[in-house]
């Protein structure tokens, strides 16, 4: 097969042109959905001359073509962060509320980092969070100014403000950045992930999306954290993944991808644009971007046809 599907319509078409195949997407992937991350990671890393220059109507436009091709269920549409850190979000409420008012159908998310940026957040209509921390203190102290401890603690106060919300139907997506290695500090040993993640899986997040903030996460290391999470007793199915593809590594990161499936994991990062990464604490010649759709796509097919 030379051509692979790029977009939802010709995926669905190839799925269905052979009973094979559409028994094997039926039984194997049917739940698989793209979580679409655009307008937040696929933005953040624009240099700051870029996002200040970045309008909302080029946003509404981006939005508009995710949508008409390949209509993902998920978006994550801003982030209530510092503007003067990451300017391109300073209109993320503005954008919000245009996106939520044409169309209510899907999740919209916004990247919360603190609990006053939460209330503010549900203030305006958003219901679907998606909260940040990682494995690596020198990471998170960088991003956040925060250490692990001080960000479980606000994860818990966050929590806890959300769990007030009677009667709301509430979404909390977490990202654990640095999953395998830290740009500041190097390697990350299993051990030290898995106990992390098992402390954060006490907190009744809905997703815990693995992020390979430096893009160098293997197959086998992944193996090892799967393994590892799942002899503390940890849901495996309720991660997802944030995967960032160097151009030589696109082989690897198939491969981390198919694990992902056969291990029950359904939700994964895709970005429309060439770009992301975290921006506050890697040098820009060290970020790569996210998973794209057409990879998104392209690791599917294989999927089915291997």
């Amino acid at each position: 097969m030379n051509i692979y599907p790029k977009c939802t319509t010709s995926f669905m078409e190839l799925v269905h042109s052979q009973k094979r195949l559409t028994n094997l997407y039926v039984n194997k992937i049917i739940k698989v959905r793209p979580f679409d991350v655009t307008l937040r990671d696929g933005l953040q890393a624009l240099t700051r001359t870029e996002q200040e220059n970045f309008d909302i109507n080029a946003k509404k436009q981006i939005y508009g073509e995710i949508i008409n091709k390949y209509n993902p269920r998920n978006l994550e549409i801003g982030s209530c962060v510092n503007k003067k850190v990451l300017p391109i979000f300073n209109d993320t409420e503005e954008l919000f509320n245009y996106v939520n008012m044409n169309n209510k159908s899907k999740k919209h998310y916004v990247l919360i980092p603190n609990q006053e940026h939460l209330i503010n957040a549900v203030n305006f209509g958003v219901r679907n969070f998606s909260f940040i921390t990682s494995v690596s203190n020198s990471f998170q102290h960088k991003n956040t100014r925060m250490t692990l401890n001080q960000t479980y603690s606000n994860l818990i106060i966050m929590m806890k403000y959300l769990d007030n919300l009677q009667g709301e139907n509430l979404n909390v997506k977490l990202y654990v950045s640095c999953i395998n290695e830290c740009p500041i500090d190097g390697k990350i040993h299993t051990h030290n992930i898995v106990s992390e993640l098992f402390s954060l899986s006490l907190l009744k997040f809905n997703k815990i999306c693995l992020s390979d903030t430096c893009g160098s996460l293997t197959n086998d290391e992944f193996v090892d954290i799967i393994e590892d999470t799942k002899k503390v007793g940890i849901d495996t199915k309720k991660f997802s993944l944030h995967l960032h593809v160097k151009p030589e590594r696109e082989d690897e990161v198939e491969k981390i991808f198919h694990t992902a499936l056969d291990y029950g994991i359904d939700e994964f990062d895709v970005s429309d644009l060439k770009t992301g990464g975290c921006s506050v604490t890697m040098d820009k010649n060290r970020l790569a971007p996210n998973l794209s759709y057409e990879q998104y796509y392209k690791f599917l097919t294989t999927y089915l046809m291997k």
